[in-house]
């Protein structure tokens, strides 16, 4: 596999984080070393043991960078790159720029450098020294992979809808604000040709009124102005309240009512929720409006035909966005946390086996789950209900464990069976599977891997010449962990017409064989025989002297 060793930027004096996709191979490494081929920098021209080390190259120049990496199960890995760092370009794109339109090209030029690679900051592959910019934004762009030293902003502004709305006669105690939104702008009001300090966007306005005047620079797009008159009655305004801004499910259709006492006339207005949306006057003239799409809705109320009072509701309506848990697996020790965040509502959430109490009350959009386990909440936002649940269930830590290192008669098989929960097996040579056969001398190494990690162990065998006499073990354990499982001859050589039997202590016989390879496993007719002392008899004939042999003794049987 072709790896690579990445870097953040190429400017000298600046700090440049290093990775390599080598990490995504070797996730568990013994041992990481960089050199960062600095040496001016001394002490810090090497880094140990981190996977994102950062560097600061202090002088322009060329540079050669190598990685050495020890994982086992990815094994030894070295790579070098050479890197040239360069000095910032010095440039200034001017002052930031303000076009007029939701949409437009604006063409920025970058200074040319002959042979030079240029990677501008946003989403297009422009790679030359001109960019056209289409989106509103900071731009810059990074010359031989270092950024110049300057940045522009780029912004296109929507031609205002300005509309300060109708003249209204106002009932004392009555609280109006006139709102004069745009994008890209500054805002000077004036109240009966008197200059306001107020320099916001929305202008609250109080007794006795007047006639308000609203300037506004909206940048890019030149000056514009609107006059509405608001005056104010010593006729007092009785309560009226719309209700609270609402969220609404998908489709949902809505009716707003407004209640209050002497009402004699309505008058409905609405306008989207984006500022430069255009107001719609005069949409319904009942108390009862129907409300099918978002946006501010407000009502002036005619009081007694003496003055008006008036009130506004936002409606909201929820997008599509659905619950979607799905069923996982966690490692031991690990938490999962659920998120059925759709805003200001009530959540309520269920979990079988049961939580603790304070975690199934909460009340709150989010979840801790750290028990195996099914789970579900029931979240009211508004007028919507959403429900939905999973089964969340523990994978256990990774363990992994192989046999002793061991020394064996040249000729001899032993099979390695590693310890583990796991269920992928991958040996040092690629062979997948629970067990190895070994059969020469080597080390030996396999990488098991769970849900919760990847983990490599390893044992060194050897196979050497040993002397042919017969010998058997005194005890043997067969407990399935690789050692002492079987009883049968350490060293089956010089020897043929081969037979074993063993007795149980009252004669009878449990095992017989005429395999020198094969060994008793402790059982008879497949079952597990208790533990105690076993009396054998072998039989053999010597292969160099032709000689009749016959040996008997004890072995202990261990669980």
């Amino acid at each position: 596999m072709l790896y690579t060793i990445q870097h953040s930027t190429t400017c000298a004096g600046t700090a440049v984080t290093f990775n390599s996709t080598a990490f995504e191979t070797a996730q568990f490494p013994s041992t990481i070393l960089w050199n960062f081929g600095d040496p001016a920098s001394g002490l810090l021209n090497t880094a140990k043991d981190i996977q994102q080390p950062v560097h600061i190259y202090n002088a322009p120049g060329t540079y050669i960078i190598s990685l050495h990496i020890v994982d086992g199960g990815a094994g030894t890995i070295d790579l070098t790159d050479t890197i040239n760092f360069v000095l910032p370009v010095t440039y200034n794109f001017g002052p930031d720029v303000f076009l007029c339109g939701d949409t437009g090209t604006y063409i920025l030029n970058a200074p040319i450098i002959p042979n030079a690679k240029y990677e501008w900051n946003d989403d297009t592959a422009t790679i030359g020294p001109v960019l056209a910019v289409k989106e509103s934004g900071a731009y810059t762009v990074k010359i031989n992979g270092c950024e110049v030293t300057d940045t522009i902003g780029v912004f296109f502004t929507r031609k205002p809808t300005l509309d300060l709305g109708r003249d209204h006669t106002m009932c004392q105690g009555e609280q109006i604000t006139l709102d004069a939104s745009s994008e890209n702008s500054t805002y000077q009001w004036s109240l009966n040709g008197t200059t306001l300090s107020s320099t916001q966007s929305q202008l609250p306005v109080i007794a006795p009124g007047g006639q308000y005047v609203v300037r506004i620079d909206a940048k890019g797009c030149g000056t514009y102005s609107d006059t509405v008159n608001i005056n104010f009655t010593n006729f007092a305004a009785p309560p009226f309240y719309l209700g609270p801004d609402t969220l609404l499910c998908p489709k949902e259709i809505f009716s707003l009512t407004a209640h209050v006492a002497g009402a004699a006339a309505y008058a409905w207005s609405t306008k989207g929720l984006n500022v430069n949306d255009a107001v719609n006057y005069n949409i319904d003239m009942d108390s009862t409006i129907t409300i099918n799409s978002q946006g501010r809705y407000w009502v002036f109320v005619s009081i007694a035909k003496q003055c008006e009072v008036v009130d506004t509701m936002i409606v909201r309506y929820r997008g599509n966005k659905q619950l979607n848990f799905n069923d996982t697996a966690l490692c031991q020790g690990n938490t999962l946390v659920l998120d059925a965040d759709f805003g200001t509502g009530v959540y309520k959430w269920e979990s079988i086996p049961p939580q603790r109490d304070d975690q199934n009350n909460t009340n709150q959009s989010t979840y801790f789950v750290y028990k195996p386990g099914f789970y579900a909440v029931t979240a009211t936002v508004g007028h919507c209900i959403f429900k939905d649940s999973l089964n969340v269930v523990f994978n256990d830590t990774l363990k992994l464990g192989m046999p002793k290192d061991t020394t064996l008669c040249s000729g001899e098989t032993f099979i390695i069976q590693p310890t583990s929960n796991a269920p992928d097996y991958k040996w040092q040579d690629g062979i997948v599977g629970g067990f190895y056969t070994a059969t020469v001398s080597g080390l030996y190494r396999i990488t098991a891997q769970n849900g919760c990690g990847r983990d490599t162990a390893q044992m060194n065998i050897v196979f050497e010449d040993c002397p042919c006499a017969l010998l058997l073990p005194n005890a043997f354990s067969p407990n399935g962990d690789g050692v002492n499982d079987n009883f049968r001859p350490l060293h089956a050589c010089d020897m043929e017409d081969y037979s074993m039997t063993v007795f149980n202590r009252y004669g009878e016989k449990i095992y017989f064989t005429k395999d020198p390879l094969e060994g008793w496993d402790g059982k008879i007719n497949g079952s597990l025989l208790n533990m105690g002392g076993y009396v054998w008899t072998v039989v053999y004939t010597k292969t160099s002297t032709k000689q009749k042999m016959q040996k008997q003794g004890t072995v202990l049987l261990l669980r």
